[in-house]
């Protein structure tokens, strides 16, 4: 008897084995998805070595401006293409996209520039949204602490946020920036502070010491205090 309920749960593992999930199309998507994937490899191929990330930030609110240093919370977004992430849905039931973490996948190592401190508290956990062509979009909200070289006049401050990656130049990692603006349609106002303006510039930086381009999505912002000289 022992002998058999032995087989018998031995039979069991090797079929779930072989078989997997058949009716969990996300369990049978990740296991085709990844079962090679090197998360420290770029997305890029021999046809298109570049890779391309789109940087947009939304301006949530200013904290505070003391000691030349703005405090900010943001919402970062990234978009980029991965070949290796793309299926046919028919195969998986329709599936058109997956919410994965971001340690599954490369990630772009954008980073604020001008960052103060511990730079930048990023929820970097937030999950990325992975679609069947093999886009993938990352949005997640960021504390910034940058320092603020600015001009005053009339009372007024602007201070640049720069954004590059720290690691890849422009034939690695071609940066853009479709939106062509801050957002603000998420900003909730902060009374010691008036808004006079935003914009944003995408910029190509090229040094003495090497021949490839940087490029950085810069954003500023302009304010004044407000009843406080």
């Amino acid at each position: 008897m022992m002998l058999t309920n032995f087989c018998v749960f031995i039979g069991i593992v090797l079929v779930c084995g072989c078989i997997g999930y058949p009716d969990m199309p996300e369990e049978l998507l990740l296991k085709a998805l990844f079962q090679k994937y090197n998360k420290n490899a770029r997305p890029a191929t021999v046809l298109m070595p570049v890779v391309t990330v789109d940087h947009g930030m939304d301006l949530i609110r200013i904290n505070s401006f003391k000691d030349n240093t703005l405090r900010t919370d943001v919402w970062e977004r990234m978009t980029w293409h991965d070949p290796r992430l793309v299926w046919n849905p028919s195969n998986y039931f329709g599936l058109t996209s997956l919410s994965i973490t971001p340690d599954m996948v490369w990630t772009p190592d954008v980073t604020l520039y001008n960052g103060v401190g511990e730079i930048q508290k990023a929820d970097l956990f937030r999950r990325i949204t992975v679609n069947s062509n093999g886009m993938l979009l990352w949005l997640f909200p960021a504390q910034l602490e940058s320092a603020c070289v600015y001009k005053k006049k009339n009372g007024k401050y602007d201070c640049r946020l720069k954004f590059a990656s720290w690691t890849y130049n422009g034939l690695q990692l071609n940066l853009t920036h479709t939106d062509r603006q801050l957002g603000m349609s998420n900003f909730y106002p902060n009374p010691d502070y008036e808004i006079m303006g935003t914009n944003s510039t995408l910029n190509l930086m090229r040094y003495a010491c090497c021949p490839e381009p940087y490029p950085d999505v810069s954003y500023q912002v302009s304010f004044k205090g407000v009843g406080k000289g």
